[in-house]
């Protein structure tokens, strides 16, 4: 009995690898692959801690190229600039990875998901919302919520205070206010508060999910206690975005999307990303299902990314005080001591808090990996990569390279002004190529305002001098613990 199982598995093994297609991919270094399996036992059990730390060791061992194989699957992971720039510029070479699919059943294929002919029809569609003109509306609604945040801050003074939950909820209703036209009262605080909840939640059972290759099948992961959750979380976050569109939509009229002409900043309805989106509906490009799409691809990428960005941001102003002077001196040269609101050509001029910004993505990107699935044959250099292959962007790794940035760990935003930055991809936190970040202009503009206005009214102190928290591996790059810091007014 024992021979006969012996021997089924040595048959077994053979016909395996007879079977397997010869890949280039198979003589990069990376862990161990096991048969059949592959590395997929590398990472069962493994905390979001420790899978961070995990990609970081792989970068440092096997180098500028390693393979993870998972069963059949073979995804190729880089971080230098030469392979990056040819992944991210390929111009077929646009479809999201495995992983991404999981996505689906709450963002649906908008166009974080969508690839093809669907993804450059709602490109289009989408491109004219972020509009130098559309810009300016939206800058008055982050200016007046700037000051709302200033205010909500001020009770605070000298105290130690947990800057997610703060941030979290500017962001959310700003992207509310500016992309969907919806202002979020009083009495939508609790869905507001259930709508992020939910949101970290999904983080973490998404990450359960892809580490654990026996969930990767959608029917056997609704059947599990993870997959309930996964969809007790979707109800909350599509319901919050559901009534969105609703209440826009009731009292929305043909034309009130043309987003052609200038945007009247002075009306009393303020044009809105969904706008756009009814205007499409109404002409027939999209329909209510594709609305909901990019309303909640939105609705997440629009407010947690930015709130991520903007926590790291002010955790690295307040443990270099120097830096954060520079920023006030700068505010100040261009708003003096007056108490009026801050303009696009006055942040325009703040060169210095734009680089402050870019050293922080730099350091933290919050999205700090992305990966395509291969739908056409192409070269990496001397390497070919063959369809249905995945390449995963270690865009946090790429930003920490000495060959690219002098003492990369260091927090020092001169090395936006000094020209130290020479590489095109050398610095890609809105991705690069024909998939970059359709919103990185509305984010630069977001987080400039807000960073000014704080250190306009106060002084920022850490709450231990010098600590970085442990990061973690999610849908966006998060700090294991909370971030606190303490605001003094000025």
């Amino acid at each position: 009995m024992l021979f006969t199982i012996t021997l089924l598995v040595i048959i077994g093994y053979v016909a395996w690898r007879l079977l397997q297609e010869e890949n280039p991919l198979d003589k990069l270094p990376g862990p161990p692959r096991k048969p059949i399996v592959g590395c997929a036992f590398e990472f069962i059990g493994m905390t979001p801690q420790g899978l961070f730390k995990r990609m970081r060791h792989y970068a440092k061992v096997f180098g500028d190229r390693y393979v993870v194989k998972v069963m059949s699957r073979r995804i190729l992971h880089i971080h230098s600039v030469k392979d990056v720039e040819i992944v991210l510029a390929h111009s077929k070479n646009i479809q999201k990875s495995k992983p991404y699919t999981f996505l689906e059943a709450w963002l649906g294929t908008g166009l974080l998901l969508s690839t093809g002919s669907k993804w450059h029809r709602r490109r289009k569609i989408l491109t004219p919302t972020f509009h130098f003109n559309i810009l300016k509306n939206f800058a008055v609604v982050m200016e007046e919520r700037s000051r709302v945040l200033v205010e909500k801050l001020k009770p605070l003074d000298g105290l130690d205070v947990s800057l997610m939950p703060v941030i979290s909820d500017y962001t959310l209703v700003t992207i509310c206010e500016t992309a969907m036209g919806t202002q979020l009262d009083s009495d939508k605080s609790t869905a507001a508060l259930k709508y992020k909840s939910a949101i970290m939640e999904i983080g973490s059972l998404l990450l359960s999910r892809l580490t654990r290759v026996w969930m990767h099948n959608e029917f056997l992961f609704r059947q599990l206690p993870t997959g309930r959750k996964f969809k007790k979380c979707l109800n909350t976050v599509r319901s919050f975005a559901d009534n969105v569109i609703m209440e826009r939509k009731k009292d929305w009229k043909p034309g009130q999307g043309d987003f052609s002409g200038d945007a009247d900043i002075g009306t009393k309805k303020r044009l809105a990303m969904l706008d756009l989106l009814l205007e499409a509906e109404n002409k027939g490009e999209i329909d209510m299902e594709g609305i909901r799409e990019e309303v909640n691809t939105f609705m997440f990428e629009g407010h947690d990314t930015t709130a991520m960005a903007l926590v790291l941001g002010l955790m690295l102003i307040a443990d270099h005080e120097e830096i954060q002077e520079r920023i006030y001196e700068e505010v100040n040269s261009i708003l003096g001591d007056s108490d009026r609101a801050v303009t696009m050509a006055d942040l325009a001029e703040m060169k210095y808090l734009e680089a402050v910004i870019k050293e922080t993505l730099r350091l933290y990107p919050s999205v700090p990996f992305i990966a395509r699935t291969i739908t056409e044959d192409f070269m990496l250099d001397d390497l070919k990569i063959v369809k249905g292959s995945e390449v995963a962007v270690h865009i946090y790794d790429l930003h920490r390279r000495e060959d690219l940035y002098t003492n990369p760990e260091e927090f020092r935003p001169e090395r936006f002004l000094n020209g130290e930055v020479i590489h095109p991809y050398a610095f890609v936190p809105f991705s690069a190529g024909p998939r970059n970040c359709i919103g990185q202009r509305f984010a630069m503009l977001e987080m400039k305002t807000v960073l000014s206005s704080i250190c306009r009214n106060f002084k920022v102190y850490p709450r231990v001098k010098g600590a970085r928290p442990e990061m973690v591996a999610d849908m966006l790059l998060r700090p294991a613990d909370p971030v606190q810091v303490k605001f003094v007014k000025r």
